[in-house]
């Protein structure tokens, strides 16, 4: 089984988007048509994916590039699918910072040979989230936020976990001398979150102010 490694790059000072930001209107199954299922389209090329979804992905996509985020799963089945390995467990205090950079210009590589990539972890939700992320905000010239809404439109459950998003907010803002998320503090969970994430919130903020904390009910 081939591992793929690549030398770092330097990315210019552009933000203007290269995939376009769809109309909020279309639903999760549109702008995921022909996608195997359990899979969500990232890009045109780029795919993300949890575990359970994995085999049948691999058959269907036939990517050139499959990037495993998750070491506590068993080795794959000899597929002859090209993996690189990113070693981290979903820990708030996993370093994916030298991760974020690397990955994207793979993903970056691969889909400018005209292959798919296919990134999973787990369950798709927080550490291949997290890649698929930085490559948006690197590539394809989104802010972190329009990265956030574009790929929860298509995998409504994404939720990388506090850490990883602290980071995620340092690597636009050393790539682009600006960050577009925030991290603020969230009465209802007595916790910072990325401010994306407040609407999530909202629910439980208004019955703790109105009646307070739940434990003390």
């Amino acid at each position: 089984m081939k591992v793929l490694t690549v030398d770092d790059k330097t990315v210019v000072e552009d933000r203007e988007p290269t995939v376009e930001i769809v109309d909020n209107k279309l639903t999760k199954e549109e702008l995921n048509r022909g996608c195997p299922l359990g899979v969500s389209r990232v890009t045109g090329s780029v795919y993300v994916c949890g575990a359970h979804a994995l085999p049948g992905a691999v058959r269907a996509l036939r990517p050139g590039l499959v990037v495993n985020a998750a070491p506590e799963l068993p080795p794959p089945p000899d597929d002859c699918a090209p993996r690189y390995y990113v070693p981290l467990l979903d820990t708030a205090n996993s370093d994916m910072h030298p991760y974020l950079e690397r990955v994207a210009d793979l993903i970056n590589d691969v889909v400018s040979r005209g292959e798919v990539v296919l990134v999973h972890c787990v369950a798709g939700v927080s550490r291949s989230v997290t890649l698929c992320l930085a490559y948006l905000v690197k590539w394809q010239r989104m802010t972190l936020r329009d990265a956030y809404h574009h790929l929860k439109l298509r995998r409504p459950q994404i939720r990388p976990n506090t850490g990883f998003f602290k980071q995620l907010i340092k690597f636009e803002e050393r790539l682009f001398s600006e960050a577009s998320v925030k991290m603020v503090y969230c009465e209802a969970i007595d916790k910072e979150i990325p401010d994306v994430y407040e609407p999530d919130y909202s629910g439980m903020t208004w019955f703790r102010q109105r009646y307070g904390p739940i434990e003390n009910s």
